[in-house]
């Protein structure tokens, strides 16, 4: 067969930063790697309602034909409103519910932009997609979300050309957390539905970044349920191991990403208020690398010595987080029924350092945790349980015994041998 051509439309890339940017920007850098090519569609960065940026991420991708199109964005319109600039307080990970301003903004997005706010991209991506596809001899289209709209591309785009389809579900749609407990009408609710079913039937293979309970929910809405696939975010070890590793003189526990008050933190916030109550001389430090609400910010910062970075490239994270003792994640609040694993985890894995991960009935994490032998999930009951933990592995350090284990099946979540995932998938679709 002669090499593929696989068109990838995503909404995240560089410059943008973020986890949302990161598993594709990764497929595509080894899938050109590997002798494919990989043709990327996406926003204009000039028009892109980007939370974060990262420019160094650009280095990745060099070498990748990359076609960037306008978009009319809703949310830049908000940000106008909200701060006086486009390009700032775009919301990520939460839905501002705080000013009379924003109940009004909550009930116009979720309302009247379905499935989500970034649809105005659709109408340009489409257009775009065509030439693309006229212009070249392509054999698979790639569709990742959020924003679930990129996935109304792909719909039309498989419409108009039966080309084979891969929908990639890095979050729920349907069951995305920013959409429970918030009014939508009923009308809404069902066209979403509806949106969400039309796509999966559609689609040749559905991609998720875990299995067992979201897959089982993505099963009930399937007419041919055998067409979902598992691939994990996973970790650069060509990069990972290159990045110096530096302890420092303290205890360092760390997090890196967002952290909001969607996350559900109140755990590890007790287990640290009992242990500087009993222990009150422990030279303990909470590094902390992304963005972080300023209301959880000054809470922490109550209960230990916490050293904020503020948002650091993805090269910066990678050395915090290889600079821990302890790591910690936080999963969002509403999510146990998804289950949903974060690439952050299996860079943390890769790091050796124990981690706790604070979720209520993650068996998938749990499952991922296993292969590290200090590593596990702490649920809402759990909190001597941590602070045990957390004192015992201390000592061990205070001692001078401390000693990172890093998994030995590690390179099982690599992106290369993801990546090699991803082709075998692709080769099946299209032989």
């Amino acid at each position: 067969m002669n090499k593929l051509n696989i068109l990838i439309i995503t909404y995240y890339w560089p410059p943008s930063g973020g986890s949302g940017v990161q598993r594709w920007m990764f497929f595509t850098k080894y899938l050109k790697q590997f002798g494919y090519n990989p043709i990327v569609l996406t926003v204009d960065s000039k028009y892109a309602s980007y939370n974060l940026i990262d420019n160094s991420l650009t280095d990745q991708v060099k070498g990748i034909e990359v076609h960037k199109t306008p978009s009319f964005e809703i949310l830049k319109l908000y940000s106008m409103f909200k701060s006086g600039n486009k390009n700032k307080a775009i919301p990520q990970s939460y839905i501002p519910t705080q000013s009379f301003f924003d109940k009004i903004a909550l009930f116009i997005r979720l309302n009247f932009f379905i499935p989500d706010s970034r649809i105005g991209w659709n109408y340009f991506a489409f257009k775009k997609a065509k030439k693309i596809i006229e212009d070249n001899n392509i054999n698979c289209v790639i569709t990742t979300g959020p924003p679930h709209s990129s996935h109304l591309i792909g719909k039309k785009i498989y419409k108009k050309f039966k080309l084979k389809w891969i929908v990639d579900l890095r979050d729920p749609w349907a069951e995305i957390f920013y959409l429970k407990n918030k009014f939508q009408f009923k009308y809404v609710k069902k066209l979403n539905l509806k949106f969400e079913a039309d796509v999966l039937n559609s689609a040749d293979a559905i991609l998720t970044t875990v299995g067992n309970r979201y897959q089982t929910i993505l099963k009930d809405k399937l007419l041919n349920s055998k067409k979902i696939y598992k691939i994990y975010n996973g970790y650069d070890k060509t990069a990972y191991d290159k990045i110096e590793e530096i302890k420092p003189d303290s205890y360092n526990i760390v997090f890196t990403g967002i952290l909001s008050k969607n996350h559900n933190y109140q755990l590890f916030f007790e287990a640290l208020s009992l242990l500087k109550n009993k222990y009150q001389d422990l030279n303990l430090i909470f590094t902390f690398a992304g963005k972080i609400d300023k209301e959880v910010k000054s809470l922490f910062s109550e209960k230990i010595h916490f050293i904020d970075n503020g948002y650091v490239t993805h090269e910066k994270a990678i050395k915090i987080i290889k600079s821990s003792h302890l790591l910690i994640n936080f999963n969002y609040l509403n999510t146990e029924d998804t289950d949903m694993v974060s690439g952050k985890l299996i860079e943390y894995l890769a790091s050796g350092s124990p981690i706790i991960n604070f979720s209520n009935l993650a068996k998938e994490s749990n499952l991922i945790l296993q292969s590290s032998k200090k590593s596990f999930n702490a649920d809402s009951n759990d909190v001597i349980k941590v602070v045990d933990f957390i004192k015992k592995e201390y000592d061990n350090w205070f001692e001078g015994n401390y000693k990172k284990e890093i998994p030995k099946d590690i390179e099982s979540f690599s992106r290369e041998k993801l990546t090699d995932n991803l082709i075998d998938l692709i080769k099946n679709l299209v032989v």
